[in-house]
């Protein structure tokens, strides 16, 4: 009797109440794991109480959650995820989304039309005060038509909003209804993904595992998947290196120079859109003069923080539209000089704060710019504090200057024109300005893809030249992972998606 039958005639056997025999070699009654080094812990899951994703909770939550649409890495297509088809209005302000039959939840309850516009509309009232609201306000609502069909109703043309369903972040991954209304969503989050949530043990780990009912048989092939929190990165690269872990997310120049010319090792790489940015708080003196931001952004040198900390892994970035758009982007180039000539026309001394992770990352983007910032006669302090505390302080107002980012993204704009609408809530930077919001607004509603190009050329000259978001990088992005893993890809967001790996 050969392996396969034999295994078949335990298997009899244990279905008539006898003891199953394990058999030499049996792989299939092997647990599986992979596991995936993260830099920093969740916030939280729910579109309300944990604010906007981040690289390590959206890394999560890819693995628990669906969106209505995927968008194809290789292509750029548009495909069916949790929606089968989508149909638009003449007038371009109404979509019919018809939805998948018979998927269902983790917690067993169906998958349906409520669940999608409820989530919708959960970001876009105002009273919840959803972060993830500001990217979306072009959108007036959703509304269950039947079961499975969902209206989506625009207040004008918009042409990212297909984009935003298939968005790997807090607006496109869609919870159950039921368990968000039972306010168990943020620590115990319950989607539609390949993989059920298990446990967290806060601070040390994350744990997935394998949905048996998922609605595309086969993705899953790992039995669970454990993401570990190890911040700093030289542990998370050591890690891997011993096969402690599986996978890591870097944006280490010494660590992907080293990974690449290690043979037990496999390096992969993602372009994307978007930018790494500072940000200058304009409500705040002496932040709120146009001649001390323009004077701090001539004197930055984007070369400098491109060789130190990212060893030139990254591409030099004059606007935050990635690298396929060309643009007469009015970047203030450094220029010490010319630096010094605007402090000495604004004619009163000039001393900052800044604050910054606790991240080498962090740290190193600091003292360069302090270091810069010296040499045209203006000091300023270092203030470390952690990741969810940065975040905190720059949406209460409580900052002056303080690193951020334009996430990478199908379409950039949705987040410039929030960063810089007078009257949005993620404008953080708070600078109200006629001209950037008359150019916000026409590059929103742009009718057609080559109007909204236009349009973000036009908004990002004008952020140059405002000076209250510098440019420090383009995005590109590496993970990193053992020989034996496979299928490990880099989300549009830039995020590891891990969702369809597996082990040799």
């Amino acid at each position: 009797m050969n392996t396969f039958r034999r295994l078949r005639a335990n298997l009899a056997l244990m279905t008539t109440g006898a003891l199953l025999v394990v058999l030499p070699g049996a792989s299939a009654f092997a647990k599986t794991t992979l596991t995936v080094a993260l830099e920093t812990d969740a916030r939280g899951f729910d579109a309300v109480k944990g604010g906007v994703l981040g690289a390590s909770a959206g890394t999560v939550s890819h693995t628990i959650h669906d969106t209505l649409f995927i968008r194809d890495l290789e292509t750029g297509e548009m495909k069916p995820g949790l929606a089968e088809s989508w149909s638009q209005s003449d007038d371009k302000k109404t979509f019919i989304v018809k939805l998948k039959k018979g998927v269902e939840f983790h917690d067993g309850s169906p998958f349906t039309a409520k669940d999608a516009a409820d989530h919708l509309n959960r970001i876009l009232d105002p009273k919840n005060k959803s972060r993830s609201r500001s990217f979306i306000t072009a959108i007036e609502g959703a509304k269950a038509i039947d079961e499975h069909t969902v209206e989506y109703t625009l207040k004008h043309p918009w042409q990212p909003f297909v984009g935003a369903l298939a968005s790997i972040n807090m607006i496109g991954l869609i919870p159950s209804h039921k368990n968000v209304e039972a306010d168990k969503q943020n620590r115990h989050p319950v989607g539609t993904g390949p993989y059920r949530f298990k446990n967290w043990a806060g601070g040390d780990r994350i744990v997935v595992e394998r949905n048996p009912r998922y609605h595309v048989p086969g993705v899953a092939k790992v039995d669970e998947i454990v993401f570990r929190i190890l911040p700093d990165t030289q542990a998370r690269f050591a890690a891997l290196k011993a096969g402690e872990v599986d996978v890591i997310w870097t944006d280490r120049g010494n660590t992907i120079k080293a990974a690449q010319k290690d043979n037990s090792l496999k390096v992969i790489a993602r372009p994307g859109k978007g930018a790494k940015i500072t940000f200058l708080n304009a409500s705040k003196p002496p932040l709120d003069d146009v001649r001390v931001r323009q004077a701090l952004a001539h004197a930055w040198n984007q070369t400098a923080i491109l060789n130190v900390t990212w060893k030139n892994t990254v591409p030099f970035a004059r606007h935050a539209l990635g690298a396929d758009a060309e643009c007469d982007d009015g970047y203030l180039d450094y220029d010490p000089e010319k630096a010094k000539a605007l402090l000495a026309d604004y004619a009163e001394p000039v001393s900052l704060e800044m604050i910054h992770t606790t991240t080498p990352r962090g740290r190193e983007l600091g003292e360069i710019m302090q270091q810069l910032f010296k040499q045209v006669g203006v000091g300023m302090k270092l203030v470390p504090v952690d990741q969810n505390t940065l975040v905190k302080k720059v949406f209460t107002n409580d900052y002056q200057i303080s690193g951020w980012r334009v996430a990478d993204a199908d379409d950039v704009g949705p987040q410039l024109y929030a960063l810089s609408f007078s009257d949005s809530r993620y404008n953080l930077t708070r600078l109200k300005n006629e001209q950037l919001d008359k150019a916000a607004t026409v590059m929103r509603t742009a009718a057609t893809p080559a109007a909204r190009d236009k349009g973000l050329c036009d908004l990002s000259r004008l952020i140059n030249q405002s000076g209250n978001m510098q440019l420090r990088g383009g995005n590109k992005y590496y993970v990193i992972t053992r020989k034996n893993v496979n299928n490990v890809a880099i989300t549009v967001l830039g995020r590891a998606q891990v969702a369809y790996a597996w082990k040799e």
